[in-house]
């Protein structure tokens, strides 16, 4: 039996979205943590269901030709208590491992004694095997940290039938299976010693515990447990949202749907579904300027000459001009007022005297605007009306 760990947010540690669609699937769940050259990553884990030796697996994928190395420690802030795992220090194992560009997983070097009721710390420093400088710019795609047990020592492969259980394992490669993402279908032969040893270590069946808001029906598959899921929702119990997917629900979980020109990734908050917006973009998708911008996704500010910070986000046209001015970028006065209101001008809108103002009982007139050689204000008159 494989056992995932995940791994919390971390600095230089970011959560890849993979889409399947028309490729080979090499990895479990549905994406990566990509990982800085140089940077740490910490896998916990509390809840291991028997104590005994557990190989450790780290499945990978390289975003280059190049090799890496992983400074590895495993360590737990609690004593060991039981008699099979009392005999180890709780911070004793330290490995260095080899990652070849060319591999998708690596089998490290010992074994580590886990026992159940403890909180274990896995941590790990990934960089690039043979350099002295870490590269802002390299990283490493980290799929998963597998717990293998080592099942010859339990109880159930000791004894008279231990041989040729012990035989059916290395003939189906029973255990092997695992080491790959996803796994390869199981064996008949493999399937029942799997159920075997399963139970050997819950001591038993165990109950599915299906989510009753994410999953479809209270049954789960007999190896491994995995409930059948809403959509875009994970989890053997079907329990938390995929990546790329927010609001678990009675319904599932709703895609992001994260802008791909305004957003930072195709991730978003779990709750809330807010898309991690690139600077200059809003909305929960990010797919909108920021207010006072338009032109999405090449948002640039609008230009309305200092009359208004607003202006329609996909023309551009000023809304809602001030100063008694108008136009798409309120660059001329309204009917009933002259001036130049051009930011820089040194002007602004002032009332038609034709004879009155704009708004009271004795202007007479529609527009008007001033002569260019006397400066005198010359109005257009209203029907009915005639000027001097």
């Amino acid at each position: 039996r494989a056992k995932l760990c995940r791994c919390p947010a971390q600095p230089d540690v970011e959560e890849v979205v993979r889409d399947s669609a028309g490729r080979m699937v090499t990895w479990t769940g549905l994406g990566f943590a990509r990982v800085r050259d140089g940077a740490g990553l910490t896998f916990r884990m509390d809840d291991v269901p028997y104590a005994m030796d557990y190989e450790l697996l780290l499945r990978y994928e390289p975003e280059s030709a190049e090799d890496w190395e992983a400074v590895v420690s495993v360590s737990s802030r609690v004593l060991p208590t039981s008699s099979r795992c009392g005999n180890l220090l709780p911070s004793e194992q330290m490995y260095r491992e080899s990652l070849p560009h060319s591999q998708r997983y690596v089998l490290l070097s010992r074994p580590f004694c886990f026992e159940p009721s403890t909180p274990y710390e896995v941590t790990m420093r990934l960089q690039r095997a043979g350099v002295t400088q870490h590269h802002p710019g390299a990283f490493i795609l980290i799929d998963s940290l597998v717990l293998l047990p080592r099942v010859l020592e339990l109880p159930g492969f000791h004894g008279a039938e231990a041989a040729a259980r012990q035989e059916e394992l290395e003939r189906y490669q029973c255990l092997e299976v695992f080491r790959m993402a996803p796994p390869r279908p199981l064996a008949q032969a493999c399937a029942r010693l799997v159920c075997s040893v399963s139970a050997l270590m819950h001591g038993g069946a165990l109950p599915c515990q299906c989510d009753p808001q994410g999953s479809l029906s209270s049954e789960c598959q007999v190896q491994g447990g995995q409930c059948e899921c809403k959509p875009h929702v994970i989890g053997r119990r079907c329990d938390r949202c995929a990546p790329g997917s927010y609001g678990f629900g009675p319904l599932g979980c709703s895609p992001c749907t994260c802008s791909p020109e305004g957003s930072v990734s195709q991730l978003c908050d779990k709750v809330s579904g807010q898309c991690q917006c690139q600077p200059g973009t809003v909305g929960r998708q990010c797919d909108q300027c920021q207010p006072g911008h338009w032109g999405f996704p090449a948002c640039r500010p609008c230009q309305c000459n200092g009359h208004t910070g607003e202006c329609d986000p996909q023309t551009g046209t000023c809304l809602r001009c001030r100063d008694h001015t108008d136009g798409r970028h309120c660059e001329r006065c309204q009917d009933g007022y002259y001036g130049n209101p051009v930011l820089g001008s040194g002007q602004q809108c002032r009332p038609c005297p034709c004879p009155g103002y704009p708004g009271t009982r004795h202007y007479h007139g529609s527009a008007c605007h001033a002569d260019d050689e006397t400066h005198h204000i010359i109005c257009l008159c209203a029907p009915g009306y005639a000027g001097e």
